[in-house]
């Protein structure tokens, strides 16, 4: 485990940041920083919008200090301004335009000749599951709890890879993965799939023809966009359209995430996924609102629809209401996005007109980046002819519920509290209660030869949680101790007993 040690210490304490952007200057990726706007907390923040709570966070494998960070795409080339970018290799480079047929920063072998990784580090044991036991190099992994406040979890994401297009088809399979588990939840499920199907995301899963191996058909080419001409001003030579993942979910209960992206079957040429900021939302109910061919007119049905919503949520001011326009594949991408922005508007005037309070409404619009169904078809068309409505959970009653759950405890100082099931197979829950004026708070684990083998971020105060994820460590006892402002507050023992 050391080089999780190495890449979440250099993460959090010693990078700086730098800069690299296309020559237009509209793709900009930064690494993280000690302090300020673009530390470690705020980089996982950033993806948190309406109705989710991220209570902590843990940075469990990376290549390097640069295999992740923050990116900003002024133009939303992708479908997204902000977010965080995990990649095989490393940011930098990235945004410079499409310069290199492989791009291969920081490969498995470079870093063990440094002596920065063993040769059995750094891979994806959860990944090599989903594909059937290929074997994974240069992983990047990031794990979170979050509580939702509504009972449907979605993000927004694009996986891209620079195995696209030549080894299609081939065991060069670089994949991602984001696995969830909780209430209700079997296990750990994987959510970055195939829209309609339980296959993972992959470069040999969702592609276009592959030019070396020219009898490869294409595979789900909706969600594919070939960036081999360069028009997109990324490195990448693939990627996919801007994909939704949504999953029912058990409103005040905590969910853990964990998000891994890794080449396969060898360490060259760099995969990434960008994962939209405030994209992690919770939703009670969602509406669409469809739309003619190049029109933004609302039809009498749909304001039919608007009026019940706006009589609905006027006076109910718990939730906000996402609202997000969409396009079909019709037309060129300017207009389609200028299209997709007039048809949010407009359904944002209708309901602002009938009552509904501005503030409470969150508007974006994605063009044509994030098809729902087959543009192939004049019905599919119709379908993404669309603005979405969503309803967030609110955060009034999970601060109700969760203060509920401190009745009783001693809340004169932050300590570690206990953690159950222990002993455990897969994985135990952390429990500590941690006063409002701390600043950092972590849950260091050690292996048995007393390193550090994982340090996990405890962002949320008053009494919290977080998940250890044991189903990939040795039996044996690791203790765990909570630090407070660089002080021990308190130390438990994790029993892994598979």
């Amino acid at each position: 485990m050391k080089h999780s040690l190495l890449a979440l210490t250099v993460f959090i304490g010693l990078s700086t940041s730098q800069t690299f952007a296309q020559s237009a200057a509209d793709f900009k990726t930064y690494k993280t920083q000690p302090t300020g706007n673009f530390d470690a907390r705020n980089l996982l923040q950033t993806l948190v919008g309406e109705g989710v709570v991220l209570k902590s966070f843990s940075i469990t494998k990376a290549s390097s200090d640069e295999a992740f960070g923050f990116f900003e795409d002024k133009k939303s080339t992708l479908g997204m301004k902000k977010g965080l970018i995990m990649t095989t290799g490393g940011i930098n480079g990235l945004c410079s335009g499409n310069t290199s047929s492989g791009m291969s920063n920081y490969t498995h072998a470079k870093m063990e000749n440094r002596g920065l990784v063993k040769s059995n580090e750094n891979t994806s044991p959860d990944l090599e599951k989903l594909l059937r036991g290929q074997k994974t190099f240069d992983a990047c992994v990031i794990e979170l709890d979050i509580v939702p406040t509504a009972d449907t979890l979605s993000f927004n994401y694009v996986f891209g890879s620079e195995e696209y297009d030549e080894y299609v088809g081939t065991a060069y399979n670089d994949a991602f993965a984001f696995f969830i588990s909780g209430k209700n939840i079997t296990g750990d499920k994987n959510l970055a799939v195939v829209p309609g199907s339980e296959i993972p995301v992959s470069v040999n899963s969702i592609h276009g023809v592959g030019n070396r191996y020219s009898r490869i058909v294409p595979s789900n080419p909706t969600y594919f966009v070939s960036n081999i001409a360069g028009n997109i001003k990324i490195e990448y030579d693939g990627m996919t359209k801007l994909m939704e993942i949504r999953q029912p979910v058990t409103p005040y209960e905590t969910y853990h995430l964990k998000m891994c992206i890794a080449d396969v079957s060898d360490d060259s040429f760099d995969s990434g996924v960008f994962i939209e900021g405030q994209s992690f939302v919770s939703y009670e109910k969602s509406y669409n609102v469809l739309f003619d061919k190049n029109s933004s007119e609302i039809e009498k049905g749909y304001k039919t629809l608007l009026d019940n919503l706006a009589k609905l949520y006027k006076d109910n001011t718990k939730g906000k209401i996402l609202i997000t326009g969409h396009t079909d594949n019709e037309g060129t991408e300017e207009l389609n996005q200028a299209l997709s922005c007039t048809r949010a508007t407009d359904v944002v005037a209708y309901l602002t007109a009938k009552g509904v309070d501005p503030s409470r409404i969150v508007m974006n619009c994605k063009g044509e980046t994030m098809p729902r169904f087959a543009n192939e078809t004049e019905q599919g068309k119709l379908l993404n002819r669309r603005v979405e409505l969503k309803i967030s959970g609110s955060f009034e009653e999970y601060t109700k519920k969760k203060n509920e759950t401190a009745v009783g405890i001693a809340t004169e100082e932050s300590k570690l509290l206990t953690n159950y099931p222990n002993p455990f197979a897969t994985s135990t829950t952390i429990e500590a209660f941690i006063l409002d004026n701390v600043k950092d708070a972590q849950v260091v684990i050690y292996d048995m030869a007393g390193k550090i083998m994982k340090t996990i971020f405890m962002l949320e105060r008053g009494k919290t949680s977080a998940t250890f994820d044991g189903q990939n460590v040795v039996n044996g006892t690791y203790p765990a101790t909570l630090i407070v402002d660089g002080k021990p507050a308190g130390s438990i023992k994790l029993v892994v007993a598979h």
